[in-house]
């Protein structure tokens, strides 16, 4: 199969760009090249701004593909180039879109006929849906053939968000308290990377997908101090749990938890797990168990981290 990876040179799109590889298919990543990464020496890279539709079509043109994964795609100005440039082109798009298009809901899980939240104050979230919006406009006009996945939040080795799981281990190693908002018993739903590429790698290799939304995510969920206490048994530690009334919380001015901890998230996997042939391999236990061990084989845990603004916040507590 020859797969362009719109992004591939950081966590999610670079354990796809290593999956493809790994199950011997022919990879080219299209990206502006300013990120330093160590990819298969087999990738062709191709370079351009995917805003800039000149750029774009110079490095796509005269390349048709049989896959292709936007993982890169934030809003519709970003996709306009590459459509113009794939359209007929390619046999199957795979966009990389979001939980965060769902609506709150009193009604779980949340299933991806769910109603989307048009009306989000995140702009995050509202440009994802304009994006599902856009290609799913050239989909039912022009048979553009886009399959959409879901992901919630995304842990594992390579994570770029350092304030996720990594700063926990940071945290941890270090015996500082761990500030939890509110009683901590809301549930937060998550994702371990190399599952999630597996999902995108499930939606290009299945028929009767295109058009399709599909959640990937977890096969459980977990609290928000049950997923601080998780990684503290990982790593053999007892964790000193902050629990801060929310109005308290918030009145700190900033985050030092970093999901949601207002209102329980759970999705629905079922979809993909019946249509693309799908399953997580791993429990919320065992990926965080693996990322701590990765996280430790990297000499992350010699690394500085900056705690001093929630140095402040705890002593404000009083903790």
């Amino acid at each position: 199969m020859k797969a362009l990876v719109l992004g591939g040179s950081r966590f999610i799109g670079l354990h796809l760009v290593r999956l493809l590889v790994e199950k011997g298919h022919e990879v080219s990543v299209l990206n502006r090249g300013q990120t330093s990464v160590d990819l298969p020496a087999e990738v062709n890279r191709l370079h351009a701004d995917r805003y800039d539709k000149r750029q774009v079509a110079k490095a796509l043109g005269g390349r048709s593909f049989d896959v292709a994964f936007d993982i890169s795609g934030y809003d519709p100005d970003s996709l306009k180039p590459v459509l113009s440039a794939l359209e007929g082109n390619v046999g199957r798009f795979v966009f990389c879109s979001t939980t965060a298009v769902y609506a709150p809901s009193h009604t779980h899980p949340v299933k991806e006929d769910f109603p989307l939240d048009r009306d989000s104050p995140r702009k995050y979230s509202t440009d994802k849906i304009a994006c599902e919006d856009f290609l799913g406009e050239a989909h039912r006009a022009r048979d553009f053939p886009v399959t959409f996945i879901r992901p919630p939040y995304v842990y594992g080795p390579d994570n770029y968000i350092a304030a996720r799981e990594f700063s926990f281990f940071a945290r941890l190693s270090q015996g500082r308290k761990i500030i939890v908002p509110g009683d901590g018993l809301n549930l937060i739903h998550l994702v371990h990377v190399d599952d999630l590429a597996e999902g995108f790698l499930a939606a290009a290799s299945r028929d009767n997908v295109v058009g399709e939304a599909y959640t990937i995510a977890s096969p459980d969920l977990i609290t928000t101090a049950g997923y601080v206490q998780v990684i503290a048994d990982v790593m053999g530690v007892k964790p000193d749990i902050v629990n801060v009334e929310p109005a308290e919380y918030e009145a700190l001015g900033q985050e030092f938890y970093p999901y949601e901890w207002r209102a329980s998230q759970c999705y629905s996997t079922d979809k993909a797990q019946r249509d693309l042939g799908w399953t997580p391999r791993y429990h919320m236990r065992d990926g965080l168990e693996m990322t701590y061990r990765w996280w430790m084989d990297s000499g992350l845990d010699k690394e500085p981290w900056d705690f001093s603004a929630e140095n402040a916040a705890l002593s404000k507590l009083g903790s």
